[in-house]
């Protein structure tokens, strides 16, 4: 697997997988402005790295502190 940078353009099977998060879960957060808009490539819609991890870091740190 190739190294990602913050600049890295990520899709939504990558964020699935990465996250165990469902297509309809990253929609909603979208929905509710906890996670960016994609940017759109014709049909495709990606996400900055960086983005993603924000919201993954800003979303797992309150559950693991939970528990």
């Amino acid at each position: 697997m190739r190294e990602l940078r913050d600049d890295s353009l990520v899709d939504l099977k990558f964020m699935m997988e990465d996250s165990g998060m469902g297509k309809t879960f990253l929609y909603s957060e979208i929905k509710h402005g906890r996670l960016p808009s994609p940017h759109k490539f014709g049909r495709a819609s990606k996400w900055v790295y960086a983005d993603y991890q924000n919201w993954k870091h800003s979303y797992f740190s309150p559950l693991q502190k939970a528990s």
